[in-house]
Order: structure tokens, then C-alpha cells, then sequence
């Protein structure tokens, strides 16, 4: 980190009034959501773990529709969360584009500038990834009829293994 100048009022290069490094100087604006988030993870009435559960079988139940509906979804709200303050989102196809390549790679010449743009991103860059990976698996009813289809072979063979176990037990007597 820079030396301070020796001048009052100067800055070392990267440090903001409050002494941390550039960028955080957002995280006043997420103070209020706290209380929340403390919230849903100490909460023992299961809404948190009945969200988690819920989005997890939105994901499986079609993973294309979910997909779609992330990029979609999350592009015209990270649109409406910068577009006033943000002039490389002047659209909400940069919203669009912008969450998209948050799914894989990342590129794109426009960046969040609020703290709403940061969140959405972060997300979306999180679980993003992982959903795009399920795009094409299965959706889960078709899973589910593959799963009770090689159950039921399953249980034939074994049935046919007893009967034949039976013929062999009765053949020694």
C-alpha cells in the first residue's frame, strides 16, 4: 500500500476515508439486509429450508426453463438495477448478455456499478455455473420414469434369480 503524502486531506493509492480498500465502500447499502439473511439462517420454522428445497426442485423439474428464466429473469432485473446509473446497460438486452456470460466465462465490457447490479451478479456467478451444468439433464419427471423403469427390470431379475435359487434348492433334495 502507497505511503500517505504527508498531506491531510491525501489518500494512500487504494484507501477510501474509512480505511478499507476501494469497492467496499457499497457495503453500507447491504447493512440494512442483515437483519434478514441473520434471519433466514437462525430461523427454525423452516421457510429457509422450504425456499432452498423449492428453487432445487424449479432447477430439476426443467433445467433449460430454469436456465432461461435466470438469464432472462436476472438480465431485466440487473438492467433495472443499473440502467439509471450505469451507461453501458442502456438496454435491457446488456442486462441479458451481461447475466449470460455470468453463467460461464464471465466476459463482457459492462460491469455492476450499484450495490442491487452487485448482488444480482454475485448469484447468478454463484449458482450460475451449476445451473447452466443441468441444462441438459433430464427433466426430473422423465428422470423419475427412467429411475421406476430400471427399478422394475431390477426387481424382474431379481425375482428370476429366486426362482431359479428354488429350482436349484429343489433339485439337491
Amino acid at each position: 500500500m502507497a505511503e500517505p503524502s504527508g498531506d491531510a486531506g491525501s489518500l494512500p493509492t487504494g484507501v477510501t476515508r474509512a480505511g478499507g480498500p476501494k469497492g467496499l465502500d457499497g457495503l453500507d447499502d447491504l447493512v440494512p439486509l442483515l437483519p434478514i439473511a441473520l434471519g433466514l439462517l437462525a430461523a427454525d420454522d423452516g421457510q429457509y429450508a422450504s425456499l432452498k428445497g423449492d428453487l432445487r426442485r424449479w432447477a430439476k423439474d426443467d433445467p433449460i426453463d430454469a436456465l432461461v428464466a435466470t438469464v432472462l429473469g436476472g438480465g431485466i432485473a440487473f438492467y433495472l438495477a443499473e440502467r439509471e446509473r450505469n451507461p453501458s446497460c442502456a438496454m435491457p438486452w446488456d442486462g441479458i448478455v451481461y447475466v449470460a456470460t455470468c453463467l460461464s466465462v464471465g466476459y463482457d465490457n459492462l460491469f455492476p456499478t450499484t450495490p442491487t447490479g452487485h448482488a444480482i451478479a454475485s448469484l447468478v456467478q454463484t449458482f450460475g455455473p451449476a445451473l447452466s451444468g443441468m441444462a441438459f439433464d433430464p427433466p426430473a419427471a422423465e428422470a423419475r420414469a427412467e429411475a421406476a423403469a430400471a427399478a422394475a427390470v431390477n426387481r424382474a431379475i431379481l425375482a428370476r434369480l429366486d426362482d431359479i435359487v428354488k429350482l436349484l434348492s429343489e433339485a439337491k433334495e
